[in-house]
């Protein structure tokens, strides 16, 4: 269960972390573009005018990104729960009556 809820948590991460990056990309490639378009035929003047301008992302794409993020982390979990519509539960690895080390495996959940 624990393994489980982990697992969920690192799939709701996972998508949000992939799109702020493919957000930042995207954002690097505009200004670069934008540059190479601004100097592309005028003298190299260097700008030292400290400015600040703050950008921040769209309240849709934060909104997409934690409902991705959590449609992701539900679907994995919901799977992890069930495979094949059989419920299941894992069993820890244990020595057995014998002495013997028995891996840790899943089993199905008595009805």
């Amino acid at each position: 269960m624990i393994r489980n809820i982990l697992l969920a948590i690192v799939f709701f991460f996972g998508p949000a972390l992939l799109m702020f990056m493919l957000r930042n990309i995207v954002l690097l490639l505009r200004l670069r573009l934008q540059q190479r378009r601004q100097h592309h035929g005028s003298p190299e003047v260097i700008d030292i005018t400290p400015t600040i301008e703050k950008k921040t992302a769209s309240r849709w794409f934060y909104a997409f990104a934690a409902g991705l993020g959590i449609a992701v982390a539900v679907s994995a979990f919901m799977y992890l729960q069930s495979v094949d519509g059989e419920v299941r539960h894992y069993v820890p690895a244990h020595v057995s009556e014998d002495g013997k080390l028995v891996p840790g495996h899943w089993q199905n959940k008595p009805e």
